[in-house]
């Protein structure tokens, strides 16, 4: 995620929204970005794009969020945690990810740089992240943020860490796999005053969900394409 300050890119959107602003009082405003609340919701509880049942939940503590995601899949768990693990494509299925690099591995401790946009509605945030990543082989991957260099300017995120957890389990009588993220991080900024705690999560959750869901696609995507290989065979 490219851009290196921490400050607010309106996106065409704000083109929008600021002469409505302009017209309405701030109550008016308030009551449109409930109306996309319900709607979030509404597409929440309607599952993913995918076949897969998605469950996403987004809460603040203070200025930390917490965000707990989880999907079952059947899929290979080599598959799922392949498509985890596969940071230097991160960008072609994840929305908002530019650019994702390796820059030291050993073993299974890696050193990874993440670069993007991290979207809240009509705003986007630029994020460059370096994440300390350990891998515990198709279970676990843990990661949380180090330190920026010193040419990246603000940062967008004070902390960051978080988690996936790969689960065996049993789908209709096959082979699947119960994928868990839980992720816990701190704006180096609040989010603007208009926006406000309640909308924000509801902006979080929204974001979140639709990373999760894309990286689920994925995961399918892939499933498929073994199958179809070994019905090849």
């Amino acid at each position: 995620m490219s851009v290196k300050t921490a400050q607010y890119t309106r996106r065409p959107l704000a083109a929008v929204l600021r002469p409505a602003a302009r017209r309405c009082s701030q109550g008016a405003l308030v009551a449109l970005m409930s109306l996309m609340i319900a709607g979030d919701a509404t597409a929440q509880s309607s599952d993913a794009a995918s076949g897969a049942a998605v469950r996403t939940e987004v809460s603040l503590d203070g200025e930390i969020y917490s965000v707990r995601a989880s999907a079952q899949l059947v899929a290979d768990q080599r598959v799922v945690w392949e498509t985890l693990t596969d940071y230097e494509r991160l960008r072609e299925f994840i929305p908002g990810v530019t650019r994702a690099r390796v820059l030291a591995r050993a073993g299974n401790q890696l050193s990874i740089e993440q670069v993007g946009v991290f979207s809240v509605w009509f705003i986007d945030l630029p994020v460059r992240v370096r994440l300390a990543v350990q891998h515990l082989p198709y279970t676990m991957v843990l990661a949380r943020m180090e330190a920026s260099p010193l040419d990246a300017g603000e940062p967008t995120l004070r902390s960051f860490s978080g988690r996936y957890t790969l689960s065996a389990i049993r789908l209709a009588q096959r082979a699947g796999v119960r994928l868990d993220y839980d992720a816990q991080f701190e704006l180096t900024r609040p989010l603007p005053v208009v926006i406000g705690p309640l909308f924000g999560v509801a902006a979080v959750r929204s974001t979140m969900r639709a990373q999760f869901e894309a990286m689920l696609r994925e995961i399918e995507r892939r499933q498929a394409l073994l199958v179809a290989a070994e019905h090849a065979e």
